[in-house]
């Protein structure tokens, strides 16, 4: 097959799909990785697609695939009130699983209980815990994305697979009635393996999380909690409820603590 024949089918698979990974490219045109790599580079050049980790994507999901730095900055007080929540669930000498998050990383800033095991492939988490010295960090290591912040490659997964956690904390790029969606294929192999490994899960995600739009799903099965700072809809609100899923709102904490203190 020539080279502009597999093109084609590259970009008619993205504009169904939106999206499309370099091991999607070899199981679709039956090519090696270098061929699927070498394809790549002439659609980025061609300017009809964007280059993402791991693949390429439409050029409208640009604004989405923001930097993490753009990401801390926005809805920092959405974050803080999400993280503040999380962080009270770690309980003294408890092990878990942060994830490459804002919010995530909000709660590992509030994080009170000691001697506790901090699991991560976040460079900022790392930094953020290394200066305390009631507790181990555990670096999950692979290849650095400078962009993102994080530590990437198979064995990030591989590490994963030879621990066992207390609780996983996971963010979320986009949040549908069926399920987390996230802007890259290996996003979601890395968060299932946290789940596995883990004896709860709990997602952190502020409202924007419910409008928004990604590409690779992973399923509510792996969730117990999610922690959010506004209402849910009514749509996801009906699946949280059906799959046992347990919901806690921000807003609704603070009008209780506020009722309490006027009733005393």
């Amino acid at each position: 097959m020539y080279q502009e024949e597999r093109l084609l089918k590259i970009l008619d698979y993205i504009k169904k799909h939106h999206a499309m990974s370099v091991m999607d490219i070899c199981s679709l045109l039956h090519v090696s990785r270098d061929t699927a790599r070498r394809d790549i580079v002439k659609l980025v050049q061609e300017g009809v697609v964007i280059r993402t980790h791991g693949g390429v994507a439409l050029p409208e999901l640009q604004k989405e695939i923001a930097t993490y730095q753009e990401r801390l900055i926005d809805e920092t007080d959405s974050k803080r009130k999400i993280g503040k929540l999380a962080a009270k669930l770690v309980q003294d000498h408890e092990t878990v699983i942060l994830d490459v998050s804002t919010t995530v990383q909000s709660a590992a800033e509030q994080i009170s209980a000691k001697h506790i095991t901090a699991v991560t492939h976040s460079i900022d988490i790392v930094g953020i815990l290394s200066g305390r010295e009631d507790l181990q960090v555990y670096v999950l290591g692979g290849y650095l994305h400078a962009r993102n912040r994080l530590l990437f490659g198979p064995s990030v997964i591989e590490k994963l697979r030879e621990l066992r956690a207390d609780k996983a904390f996971i963010g979320a790029t986009a949040i549908r009635a069926d399920g987390l969606y996230f802007p890259y294929e290996e996003d979601v192999s890395v968060k299932k393996e946290m789940a596995r490994r883990s004896d709860q899960v709990i997602v952190l995600a502020d409202s924007t999380k419910f409008t928004s739009k990604s590409v690779y799903r992973l399923d509510f099965d792996f969730v117990d909690i999610l922690i959010t700072d506004q209402e849910v809809p009514i749509d996801i609100r009906e699946v949280l409820h059906h799959k046992n899923i347990a919901l806690i709102q921000c807003e609704e904490k603070d009008k209780y603590e506020e009722d309490d203190k006027d009733e005393s």
